[in-house]
């Protein structure tokens, strides 16, 4: 079946005669990156750093829109959003030589497309460190006015996106400018050099049928080595500060309980830019000790969650960590998992209403072919009830 934009049937193209009158031959496959070529015709950027991210993550990203089975006028809607709010912030291009700032995204890229796959289909995501140039030439040396100079432009067009947490929760988890105040030069020059990744935020944009779903994570490591706590104090209080009723209260202590018992810290903090009120904390951790029966102390919280979802769950992860043949990376003499292997990370849901945190994780999937990857994802989206997804899945990435 030949790919088009929703709402174009390749079937329903026809090239005409103009001297018969009479349908010709079908039209070549119309490119899944069409609305990027045709809107690169007609994009001006004011310098080349812009350009060169454009055609960077714009061809990926029309190609994510239209696997979605996002509409034409989606694709176009969120293409030009990426062009002009997201792109200006995405800071310097890398290029050999260039001494610029560093993301914790990976690589030397501030800006990660992903896709979430659910029964009702999939969805674009793109995350990214708002930066401009004043990071890199010691103007702005941890990165903090990039974020709200980002945050007054997608107001603009996304009227759903409420910043009072990210207001909130930055006096609690990052290095304001009151702190950088409050120390010395020499403090300030330890940080700059101990922290090779500067970043303290990161925002990722679902684009969902409906409309933009702004998400913001907050990585306290640089506030947390000025003020001497640790990242699992910083993030519930952090979390406390904002939950004044206390409805995470229960979910916040089954948390800390666990991270107690088996000796982990935080790494970071996420929320949904929405009122507070209807907001979701994701607190996250990332482990080198990657076996399964590490995977399940950390899905259970250490025995403390047996509901049924979190039980239906553990089966789920019991059955793809097998199939992929997740990897245990080996550990360094002090600990620290050797390079090129990732650690397991996981996630803990909160939301008011709920009483039970709900786990989420991350395989490492260093060392497994893509080959396996995706036909051992089709093959669970076949068992899933997610025929879609297992139709086109290997068929998509193979397209990337």
């Amino acid at each position: 079946m030949a790919a088009s934009p929703s709402g174009i049937p390749v079937s329903e193209i026809s090239a005409i005669d103009d001297q018969n009158g009479q349908s010709g031959q079908l039209e070549a496959p119309i490119p899944k990156d069409m609305a990027y070529q045709t809107l690169s015709k007609a994009l001006l950027f004011p310098d080349m750093d812009q350009y060169q991210h454009w055609h960077h993550v714009a061809p990926m990203l029309a190609k994510f829109l239209v696997d979605g089975k996002y509409s034409i006028h989606q694709q176009y809607e969120y293409l030009c959003l990426f062009a002009q709010v997201v792109v200006p912030v995405l800071g310097p291009y890398p290029t050999p030589g260039r001494n610029i700032y560093r993301c914790t995204l990976g690589g030397n890229m501030t800006v990660e497309l992903s896709q979430n796959f659910q029964k009702s289909g999939s969805t674009a995501r793109i995350a990214f460190e708002p930066v401009r140039y004043h990071a890199s030439v010691g103007h702005d040396r941890f990165n903090r006015t990039s974020v709200n100079a980002f945050f007054s432009q997608l107001q603009l067009l996304a009227q759903s996106v409420n910043i009072e947490l990210h207001h909130t929760l930055s006096e609690h988890l990052t290095l304001t400018a009151k702190d950088e105040c409050r120390l010395s030069e020499e403090q300030l020059a330890k940080y700059l050099t101990n922290f090779d990744v500067k970043t303290q935020y990161v925002v990722a944009l679902d684009m969902t049928k409906t409309g933009i779903v702004a998400k913001e994570y907050f990585f306290p490591g640089i506030k947390c080595a000025a003020t001497g706590q640790s990242v699992t104090s910083a993030v519930f209080g952090a979390i406390r500060a904002v939950d004044t009723e206390g409805h995470l209260e229960n979910a916040c202590k089954l948390i800390e309980s666990h991270f107690q018992q088996s000796k982990i810290d935080a790494a970071f903090l996420s929320c949904d830019l929405v009122d507070p009120v209807h907001t979701r904390f994701k607190v996250y951790i990332a482990d080198p000790n990657v076996s399964l029966a590490r995977a399940e102390e950390h899905w259970t919280l250490s025995g403390q969650l047996t509901d049924e979802d979190t039980t239906v769950g553990l089966e789920i992860v019991r059955e793809l960590w097998t199939e992929l043949g997740i990897l245990q990376g080996p550990l360094g003499p002090s600990g620290i998992l050797e390079k090129p292997f990732l650690p397991i990370m996981l996630n803990y849901e909160m939301k008011a209403g709920r009483l039970l945190p709900t786990p989420k994780l991350y395989m490492p999937l260093t060392g497994i072919s893509e080959t396996k990857i995706a036909h051992t994802l089709t093959a669970f989206f076949q068992r899933h009830d997610m025929p879609e997804q297992a139709e086109v899945f290997l068929e998509n990435l193979q397209a990337y």
